[in-house]
């Protein structure tokens, strides 16, 4: 019959293995990358250039050339077995459903994965950074509307994807913020470079020559509803022949 001090050292030994258990499973957890999912051109391409060597992988979940528009009939018809592996395996997705509510990549992927976690490109978080704007008149739903071809838009959709993946994967802060930084100075080179080419094409062709005052008809003309009929008198010579006497007022 065991004794008291034997069932205690039973349990001593038992929790001194799980511990060695979960640590064991807790290191190996942490020596897998961060994983994240993108099916945009525009939200793979922001992802790319702000995880550039930062050691979070980022994975398409859909073909570069399969437009928005599809992607729903994809990830529930012939693509939902690859989101489904991509998804067990990924802790984030990138999607735009603040302004593309249809966006269907993070409904999707997290019925395969519930704790995935969603970020959205162009709504911040934690509320500490302007989300982008879109033209009035077009309104939020649906990717008609392009709003990150406004540099402005692309830099603040840069920002609020740079402070989430921070979020998600701090031990990449560092890289992730110089590829930040290194991206909006690209904005600002070309969003100068745009308005130089622009001024001076508009100086080649002189553009204010094109402004000129219009030049209305000379106000005493007659128009056609105001002239009035000329006065001819009609007379008939020697001959028979008729002819016509023009009055000189008419």
């Amino acid at each position: 019959m065991p004794t008291l001090r034997t069932l205690t050292l039973a349990l001593a030994m038992t929790g001194l293995f799980s511990n060695s258990l979960y640590a064991a499973d807790a290191k190996a957890d942490s020596a897998q990358p961060v994983r994240v999912l993108a099916s945009l051109p525009i939200t793979y391409g922001l992802g790319e250039i702000l995880l550039k060597d930062s050691g979070v992988m980022l994975e398409r979940a859909a073909a570069a050339n399969l437009p928005g528009s599809r992607q729903t009939a994809y990830f529930t018809g012939r693509g939902a077995d690859a989101l489904r592996g991509l998804a067990n395996n990924a802790d984030a997705v990138i999607g735009l459903r603040s302004i593309w509510a249809d966006d269907p990549l993070y409904p999707n992927a997290r019925r395969s994965n519930i704790r995935i976690v969603e970020i959205d490109a162009a709504r911040p978080v934690d509320g500490g950074l302007p989300g982008i704007a879109v033209q009035p008149g077009q309104g939020t739903d649906g990717l008609n509307s392009q709003p990150w071809l406004a540099s402005n838009n692309m830099g603040r959709m840069a920002d609020v994807l740079a402070a989430d993946l921070v979020r998600l994967a701090p031990s990449a802060k560092p890289k992730i913020e110089a590829n930040l930084a290194a991206f909006k100075q690209q904005l600002l080179k070309l969003s100068a470079s745009s308005e130089a080419a622009l001024t001076g094409r508009c100086r080649q062709f002189k553009c204010g020559e094109f402004v000129r005052p219009l030049r209305l008809p000379d106000q005493r003309a007659e128009s056609g509803a105001d002239r009035q009929p000329s006065a001819d008198r009609r007379t008939v010579d020697a001959r028979g022949i008729e002819q016509t006497e023009r009055d000189p007022q008419g």
